[in-house]
């Protein structure tokens, strides 16, 4: 059993470091076409999500669908990389239960669409435990490496430098829903806020991509 499970464990290292290229690599290549063949969307003005409601979206759904697929066993793999002496197991392992817990709602977020109120609901629920849980992720991953010295500094802060781009989208995200709720008390505020929120979520999107794809590349080039 233990030379199986040794053998599953070096096939594993071998392909799961590539993975975090692929999700780059679909989820940039299908918000790119689903942004080509929709030139009527404007970026500056409308969410995502009015993005994925249009025929040209399916797109940006299939490439995030297949792209947080993909993201779920490099994180396993990533956080294999943080094995060392220096390292809380317990944070070890709760970094990749979230890093899966953001992956999973990212998928979800790409399958839930519709003007339905309780599908709209559903689909802004995801996306909301998605973003949360790549902050953790990328905040817990950045402190383990600065513990683990295979990692540099460029590559270790860039996880907190996207944390904070997350962090710093859900500000204007939890304030415009919030005057939306309570408009008589802030809705015009909350509109205003808006504005700035779809160039701002694209960002967390991209941000996300490069966060694979740059730790998926560091991995593969220097053997870890």
């Amino acid at each position: 059993m233990n030379k199986g499970n040794k053998l599953f464990d070096r096939r594993f290292n071998l392909v799961a470091g590539v993975f975090g290229i692929l999700a780059f690599i679909f989820g940039f290549f299908g918000n790119l076409i689903s942004l080509i063949l929709t030139p009527e969307y404007n970026m500056w003005r409308l969410s995502i999500s009015m993005l994925t409601l249009a025929p040209t979206g399916i797109y940006l759904r299939i490439g995030l669908i297949i792209s947080n697929i993909l993201a779920i066993p490099f994180i396993i793999y990533l956080g294999r990389t943080q094995k060392n002496a220096n390292v809380n197991e317990k944070i070890r392992k709760f970094s990749i239960g979230v890093g899966v817990f953001s992956s999973i709602s990212a998928v979800l977020t790409g399958i839930v669409i519709g003007t339905n109120p309780i599908i709209s609901d559903l689909h802004g629920l995801f996306a909301l435990f998605s973003w949360i849980g790549g902050a953790i992720t990328c905040s817990i991953f950045g402190f383990l490496m600065l513990k683990n010295t295979k990692f540099t500094k460029s590559i270790t802060y860039s996880g907190f430098v996207i944390a904070g781009i997350v962090i710093g989208f859900l500000v204007p995200f939890f304030i415009t829903n919030f005057c939306s709720y309570f408009a008589d008390l802030c809705y015009s505020f909350g509109q205003i806020i808006y504005t700035i929120m779809p160039i701002w979520e694209w960002a967390v999107v991209f941000s996300i991509l490069l966060w694979y794809l740059s730790n998926s590349a560091y991995i593969l080039y220097k053997k870890i």
